[in-house]
């Protein structure tokens, strides 16, 4: 499982960071995204919904953890 932190930086950055890594991902590939933004955490949920990708896990007790599947 790849990890892609994105903490630090402020949106769209980690948007398209994160949306680059998942169209280039291969079905199946799995991710944990953190970010220590709570705002970009909720967008970031969005993008997978958007894009069919599959939440695994969530934490939102900061920092803010997805664990995704394409």
């Amino acid at each position: 499982m790849e990890i892609i932190d994105v903490s630090g930086q402020q949106c769209p950055d980690p948007l398209k960071n994160v949306a680059s890594v998942l169209a280039n991902a291969p079905s199946g590939a799995r991710f944990k995204i953190i970010t220590d933004d709570y705002v970009c955490y909720m967008m970031l949920r969005r993008l997978m919904a958007l894009n069919d990708v599959k939440i695994l896990e969530a934490d939102e007790g900061g920092p803010y953890t997805l664990v995704v599947e394409k």
